[in-house]
């Protein structure tokens, strides 16, 4: 059972229904304000509201009371996995949002629900958009090679830290400049079970998915294979990322299509 983090810096004190992990330097009456303000609201799914209130931002779970209740209660551990995801990579100098609190609420034993207060990145944009509106402004080459470059450092920390992102697609990596990048969406990241080969490849998969419409192999291939070890050929490697990378785009239309989407 994975446990909430809780170091000698950080404390846990109680909120009405609600127990908060959070730093010494975080007082009750933020965390209070943070919680209770609406703000603007970033992202809304049945599942997840994110929302920013200043220069935080605030992720809640949402959902159907009774099923809440069995997945926060019975699955604690997945659910408290971004916060401690957020020290880890912290810890190891791999760039993402700072983590300021965590709530759970409910009580004798039973969850009914958690947020998760971060850091707000001012003028962070996702790396397919922030890449995308650099080609249509007419990017250099040498310019994109290095936006490349320093992504694929960022990325090479990531996996050195002992941490596997189970969905590294452009749209969970932020940057403000293009020359430093944050990790986001850290709910599922895996810590110290190795980065084996598949892992590997699922998460090449994605990042060619997310570029390959912009850039050509030119460029990609010499980024995936700066994410390579010395093991890996990519006379080898590249052709299977591009064959998953079609599959995996395939999928993705056919639920589109299902769901009524396609071409909208």
């Amino acid at each position: 059972m994975v446990s909430l983090l809780c170091t000698p810096d950080l404390r846990q004190f109680r909120l009405g229904l609600g127990r908060v992990t959070a730093p010494e330097s975080i007082g009750e009456e933020l965390v209070r304000a943070v919680l209770s303000d609406l703000g603007e609201v970033l992202k809304d799914s049945p599942k997840t509201r994110v929302r920013r209130v200043g220069k935080l931002v605030v992720k809640e779970s949402r959902g159907l009371l009774p099923s809440r209740l069995a997945k926060h209660t019975f699955r604690k551990s997945r659910y408290r996995q971004a916060w401690r995801a957020a020290h880890h990579l912290l810890e190891h100098d791999v760039p993402t949002p700072k983590p300021i609190a965590f709530v759970e609420w409910g009580a004798m034993g039973i969850i009914a629900g958690n947020a998760m207060i971060t850091e707000y990145l001012p003028g962070a944009r996702n790396v397919e958009d922030f890449l995308r509106a650099m080609v249509q402004a007419g990017g250099a080459v040498d310019t994109l090679q290095q936006f490349l470059a320093d992504l694929a450092r960022d990325i090479n920390l990531l996996s050195l830290s002992g941490a596997y992102h189970p969905d590294l697609s452009g749209k969970n990596i932020f940057t403000q400049n293009g020359r430093k990048f944050y990790f986001i969406d850290l709910d599922a990241v895996e810590i110290g079970e190795g980065y084996s080969d598949e892992a590997r490849m699922r998460n090449h998969v994605q990042l060619y998915d997310s570029f390959c419409d912009e850039l050509s192999d030119h460029l990609m291939v010499p980024f995936i294979e700066s994410l390579l070890s010395p093991l890996h050929d990519p006379r080898v490697w590249m052709p299977e990322v591009r064959q998953k990378q079609r599959e995996r785009r395939r999928l993705v239309e056919m639920r589109w299509e299902k769901e009524g989407k396609l071409g909208v």
